[in-house]
C-alpha cells in the first residue's frame, strides 16, 4: 500500500461518516478498486492443483498463492448493504441490476434500472410469498464488509504462508447475512468506530439434508480497543486503506446513480411520447375492430 496517498487527520471524520464506521444508538462497468474476497472453502480439493485441502478453512481470491487458514484476524473498516440481481441471460449467469451501497436500510438504495433495491418487496409482502419467491428476493440482499485481514495457513502443496494486513472484502447473503451485524456490530460500544476493534474469525459447519455450508463466526476482542496513532505505520496503512475503500464506494455509487437517472429519463421520455399520441391510439383500435 506504499503507492496510496496518506490521509490527513482532518479528513478522518469525513471518511468515517461516509464509510459508516461509527456504531449509532439504533440499528436501523464502473471503475472501482478490486481487492481479494475472503471466503470459506467448502470443497475437499484445491481447484487449480487438485490436491486435498481442508473444508472450512479460509482463503482469499485473486492472490498469487492460495493459502488456507483455520482462523483469520479481521479488523473491519466499513460495512454496507447492497442489492444484486443475478439472472440467466442467454444461458449465462449475468448481473441484471445492482444498487448503491448504503449504510443502512433507511438509506435509498437506488439501482441501475431506475428502481429501489432491485425491486425488493416490503417485508410484509415477502411474508405472503411462497418459499421459492422469498428465497429469490432474499438472495439479492447482501452485506458487503471491508477491512484488513491477517492469517497464517498453508498452500495445497504444504507451504506455510503468512498474510498481514491485507485489504479484503466479504459478500454475505441468506444465512450468512446477519452474522457480522449480530456478532460484531451489536457488541461495539455506542459511539465507537468499527475499526477500533478486531475479531478472530472461525467457520461453523452447517447442514440441512443434502445441503452443506459454513457460517462465519466473529469473536470480537472488546478488551483492547485499537487506537489510531499518526506515528504508527499500521494506523497509517489503515487510513490509506480507508481512503481507497471510500473512493471505491463513491465510484460505485456514482456509476449506479448515473444508470438510475438515465433509466428514469428514458422512462419519462417514453411516457411523454405516449401522451403526445393523445387519443389517436384508441381511434386506431376502433378502426381495426
Amino acid at each position: 500500500m506504499n503507492d496510496l496517498a496518506n490521509i490527513e487527520n482532518s479528513d478522518l471524520a469525513e471518511l468515517t461518516d461516509f464509510l459508516g464506521t461509527q456504531v449509532g444508538n439504533d440499528s436501523g462497468g464502473s471503475d472501482i478498486a478490486r481487492v481479494p474476497e475472503l471466503k470459506i472453502m467448502s470443497k475437499t480439493r484445491d481447484k487449480a492443483t487438485k490436491k486435498a485441502v481442508t473444508p472450512g478453512t479460509f482463503y482469499l481470491t485473486n492472490m498469487d498463492k492460495v493459502v488456507y487458514a483455520e482462523t483469520v484476524k479481521f479488523r473491519p473498516i466499513c460495512s454496507h448493504i447492497q442489492y444484486f440481481h443475478w439472472g440467466d441471460v442467454d444461458g449465462q449467469r449475468k448481473l441484471i441490476c445492482k444498487s448503491r451501497a448504503v449504510k443502512n436500510q433507511r438509506d435509498e438504495a437506488r439501482d441501475t434500472l431506475g428502481g429501489i433495491a432491485c425491486g425488493m418487496p416490503s417485508w410484509d409482502d415477502r411474508k405472503e410469498m411462497d418459499k421459492d419467491a422469498q428465497r429469490k428476493w432474499r438472495s439479492m440482499q447482501h452485506r458487503v464488509t471491508r477491512g484488513l485481514a491477517t492469517m497464517t495457513g498453508k498452500t495445497a502443496d504444504g507451504e506455510e504462508v503468512t498474510i498481514e494486513n491485507q485489504p479484503i472484502i466479504m459478500f454475505h447473503k441468506n444465512s450468512t447475512y446477519s452474522g457480522f451485524w449480530n456478532q460484531f456490530v451489536k457488541k461495539v460500544p455506542k459511539g465507537r468506530q468499527l475499526y477500533e476493534y478486531e475479531a478472530t474469525l472461525t467457520s461453523d459447519y452447517q447442514e440441512n439434508g443434502d445441503v452443506e455450508w459454513y457460517l462465519f463466526n466473529y469473536d470480537i476482542d472488546l478488551s483492547n480497543p485499537l487506537v489510531m496513532d499518526l506515528k504508527d505505520p499500521y494506523s497509517q496503512a489503515l487510513r490509506d486503506t480507508m481512503k481507497v475503500f471510500a473512493d471505491t464506494i463513491k465510484a460505485e455509487n456514482t456509476y449506479v446513480d448515473g444508470k438510475y437517472f438515465e433509466a428514469l429519463k428514458e422512462g419519462s421520455l417514453d411516457e411523454r411520447a405516449v401522451e403526445a399520441l393523445g387519443d389517436s391510439l384508441d381511434d386506431d383500435f376502433e378502426e381495426v375492430a
